[in-house]
C-alpha cells in the first residue's frame, strides 16, 4: 500500500483535532502517504505530517486516489463510531486515531502559520490594548441561531463587558451574524486561514464551538480562553484540560431542563447540531451560564 486518503466531512474546528490524528499517523507509518480530503483545506496549509492536501471539488480525485489500489480510504465518521455513540469517556482524537488503526500518541492539534500571514495579520489589526477575540456563532449558517451552539446574546455581551475598559474587544463574525454590544469591532469577511491566524495568536479568547476550542488548543503559548458550551456532555469528550481554558459552566437550573429532556441526547448521539430539533428544552428567563 502506498498511502492513506483520509476523507473529512464536516467543519473548520473538525478538521483542526484532525491534525493530531495526522501527527500520530506519521509517527507510526512515516514512509506512507497521508493524503485529505476535506472542505477546509486551509488547516492543513505547511503542515509537513500531510503529504497531499485537496479541497472536496479538486478535479480528479476519484482516478488518482480514491478507487486507486494503492490507497486505502478512510472515510467514516469519528462521531458515528460506537464508542462516541454509547457516550463512553474517550477524547475524539482517540476515537479518531481507531479509525486509523494507529496508537494516539498526540493529545494537541498543531497550526502553523508563515511569517508573512503573522505580519499580514499584525498589519490588519494594530491595537494599544491586549486584543479580545469573539466569536459568538459557528456551522454553516453564521444567521441562525441553535439552541445547541449559541449561548443567549444578553449574556455574551454581560460577560464581555466585564473587559470593555482593559481589553480591544474583536467581534469575529460574518455579515449576517448578530451583533453584540461590548465590542470594539466587527471583523467581517475575513478568509478562513486569516480566521485561524487571529484566533490562534489573539492574547484572550472567547468561544461558543468546536473550532476556537480546537485552535486555541493548538497553541501551546496561548493566552485565557473562555468556551460558552451549551452541551456540556460533548465538553468531556472533545476538551483539553489547560489552566488557559476556561470552560464557562451551566447553572443547575439550565442543565436540568436539559438533561430532562430527549432531544439533549438525540443531539448528542444521533443528530449534527444544524439537524437538532429547533425547540429549545431551556425556557426563556432561565440563566443559562454561571459566570
Amino acid at each position: 500500500m502506498k498511502g492513506v486518503l483520509v476523507h473529512i466531512n464536516g467543519g473548520m474546528g473538525k478538521c483542526v483535532l484532525f491534525t493530531a490524528v495526522a501527527k500520530s499517523f506519521k509517527q507510526q507509518y512515516p514512509d506512507q502517504e497521508l493524503v485529505v480530503v476535506s472542505g477546509f483545506p486551509e488547516v492543513f496549509l505547511n503542515n509537513r505530517n500531510v503529504d497531499r492536501n485537496f479541497a472536496f471539488n479538486q478535479h480528479g480525485l476519484w482516478r488518482q486516489y480514491y478507487s486507486n489500489d494503492d490507497y486505502d480510504v478512510v472515510a467514516q465518521d469519528p462521531y458515528l463510531h460506537e464508542d462516541w455513540i454509547k457516550g463512553k469517556s474517550r477524547h475524539l482524537i482517540d476515537v479518531w486515531c481507531d479509525l486509523l488503526d494507529v496508537d494516539s500518541l498526540y493529545d494537541r492539534p498543531e497550526l502553523f502559520f508563515s511569517g508573512p500571514e503573522v505580519e499580514d495579520l499584525q498589519r490588519m489589526i494594530n491595537v494599544d490594548r491586549p486584543l479580545l477575540v469573539v466569536q459568538s456563532t459557528g456551522g454553516s449558517n453564521p444567521g441562525a441561531v441553535s439552541w445547541t451552539r449559541n449561548p443567549p446574546t444578553t449574556e455574551l455581551d454581560d460577560f464581555l463587558s466585564k473587559f470593555s475598559d482593559s481589553h480591544y474587544i474583536l467581534h469575529l463574525c460574518q455579515p449576517q451574524t448578530p451583533g453584540l454590544k461590548s465590542v470594539n469591532q466587527r471583523m467581517e469577511g475575513m478568509s478562513r486561514r486569516q480566521a485561524l491566524c487571529l484566533v490562534y495568536f489573539a492574547q484572550e479568547f472567547v468561544g461558543i464551538d468546536s473550532f476556537g476550542l480546537h485552535t486555541r488548543a493548538a497553541n501551546p503559548n496561548a493566552g485565557p480562553s473562555h468556551f460558552f458550551l451549551c452541551l456540556p456532555e460533548v465538553r468531556k469528550r472533545v476538551a483539553y484540560e489547560s489552566d488557559a481554558i476556561h470552560y464557562v459552566p451551566l447553572t443547575e437550573e439550565a442543565y436540568s431542563y436539559l438533561e430532562s429532556n430527549w432531544a439533549y441526547y438525540a443531539t448528542l448521539s444521533r443528530y449534527t447540531l444544524e439537524e437538532a430539533p429547533e425547540n429549545c428544552p431551556v425556557p426563556i428567563g432561565v440563566k443559562w451560564f454561571d459566570y
